[in-house]
């Protein structure tokens, strides 16, 4: 047990723990702008990596902040553009592979009757989706503790979150390991002494965690 612990494992949530699928978003809400892939992507991008987004992850927007900001953007209507921002929160849904994984960790700590590996999630998220979240789904209870972006008002991959989210969990750098989907928000984790660990896609987070987790002790089934 002593080369396991202590062992903090924290978990970004789109598209690694929940779906989190842009493109699909303006095909549905824009389909008349999406016409080709190149089209689909560039639209995806006018919204989802713009100031106003990150600002809407963060906290310093709300929801018609941001539906206003899009809108003049992209040159559409502002209703048209917050009929997608507030129905995003239902599209944001569990991973099944991931899911189970993150379950399966929380079971073998309850068998071994440990508190050393510890569960944790670093979500860019804002605050009205993490509220859907949290209330619509129970695998939330397999955390330790988490932090979202728009409840603290900073968000990855500015080095303040980090920092925060080590004070506020406890986090010990050097037994934490960070699983993300966007290389900066991962190089940033690594800057504050984290063990960043890419994940490109979902199905990947098995193939990058099982041979950490073994190398540890833990076996998990299947």
């Amino acid at each position: 047990m002593n080369r396991l612990f202590p062992l903090h494992l924290v978990f970004d949530l789109g598209q690694v723990m929940i779906r989190w699928e842009p493109t699909a978003l303006v095909r549905q809400y824009f389909p008349d702008r999406c016409g080709t892939d190149a089209q689909t992507q560039a639209l995806a991008q006018a919204c989802f990596r713009s100031r106003a987004w990150l600002a809407f992850d963060a906290g310093l927007l709300d929801t018609d902040g941001v539906a206003q900001q899009l809108a003049q953007r992209i040159q559409e209507p502002k209703l048209r553009v917050r009929a997608m921002v507030v129905d995003i929160a239902h599209a944001l849904t569990p991973i099944a592979g991931s899911v189970t994984l993150l379950q399966q960790l929380h079971q073998w700590r309850q068998a071994q009757a440990t508190t050393g590996l510890r569960l944790y999630y670093l979500s860019n998220m804002p605050e009205p989706y993490a509220d859907h979240l949290i209330a619509a789904h129970g695998f939330f209870s397999c955390f330790d503790g988490g932090v979202f972006s728009g409840r603290v008002k900073l968000a990855k991959p500015d080095p303040a979150i980090y920092a925060h989210a080590e004070s506020a969990l406890a986090l010990v750098p050097a037994h934490t390991v960070f699983f993300d989907d966007h290389m900066p928000n991962v190089q940033a984790a690594t800057e504050r002494g984290w063990l960043g660990v890419h994940v490109p896609e979902p199905w990947q987070l098995p193939t990058v965690l099982t041979p950490l987790l073994k190398q540890r002790g833990v076996a998990l089934p299947g």
